[in-house]
């Protein structure tokens, strides 16, 4: 029994890590977008909204 228990823990910490892990590539992806990247002509959206 305790050995089914280790190993739900076990897959419940995996599981943990691999969200870490896609949140990271996502914050990674979100920090490489440049302002020219979003198709306004090289201008931040910020920039043209009066």
């Amino acid at each position: 029994m305790s050995t089914i228990l280790s190993l739900l823990r076990t897959i419940d910490t995996f599981e943990h890590i691999r969200v870490a892990v896609c949140a990271a590539r996502e914050y990674e992806r979100e920090l490489s977008v440049k302002p020219a990247d979003t198709g306004i002509g090289g201008a931040s959206a910020s920039a043209i909204v009066l």
